[in-house]
């Protein structure tokens, strides 16, 4: 497709000067029109808060992998509003890796850090669902040891110590000679 004269139409006809000035001007005006929208949606971009966006995205994963509660959306409507966050996500990394080059490192870190989140989540919720499925009578049992009939796990009274026959205690003071000395008696003095 290569460029039409201006002063041409479509089937090669020649233009009257005032139709090839009015199709100059809104030449012009679309080209001023494109500039205004990028204008727009940079500043738009400008506006968008990295961190929220995260935030919001895993307020979706919240809801979508969420085991105690059955998904309130649709999971159509989940993974198209992720997708749409995520290419924010994505335009507004584009952005910055511009004009902040140490700002889009620490984006990358967070979407890593979110990244890594949101496969424990998944993980977690596959995990809950296919615990769910199992009934408790699939579940094997483990193996019971073998004992002898004559070994009990419950102690013997004879294996009890009586409370009579416990070592003398080592904060008891005994004599050099063998036998205990009775507690010294202070005597009080009277006033």
């Amino acid at each position: 497709m290569g460029r039409r004269s201006i002063n041409t139409t479509k089937s090669g006809k020649y233009m009257n000067p005032t139709d090839q000035a009015r199709k100059m001007a809104r030449k012009r005006e679309l080209k001023k029109n494109k500039k205004q929208r990028m204008m727009v949606r940079h500043a738009v971009l400008k506006s968008k808060d990295p961190k929220q966006i995260l935030v919001d995205m895993e307020k979706l994963d919240q809801m979508e992998f969420d085991s105690a509660q059955p998904i309130r959306l649709n999971e159509k409507v989940l993974r198209d509003k992720r997708k749409k966050l995520r290419e924010t996500f994505d335009r507004v990394l584009k952005l910055y890796e511009k004009e902040d080059p140490t700002l889009c490192d620490e984006m990358k870190r967070m979407m890593v850090e979110y990244e890594r989140r949101r496969q424990q989540a998944i993980t977690y919720f596959e995990s809950v669902k296919h615990a769910q499925q199992v009934t408790v009578e699939d579940i094997p049992l483990p193996e019971q040891p073998d004992l002898p009939q004559n070994v009990s796990m419950i102690p013997l009274p004879s294996d009890i110590p009586l409370p009579g026959a416990q070592p003398h205690s080592i904060l008891k003071k005994t004599s050099a000679y063998g036998y205990d000395r009775p507690p010294p008696v202070l005597l009080q003095l009277q006033s």
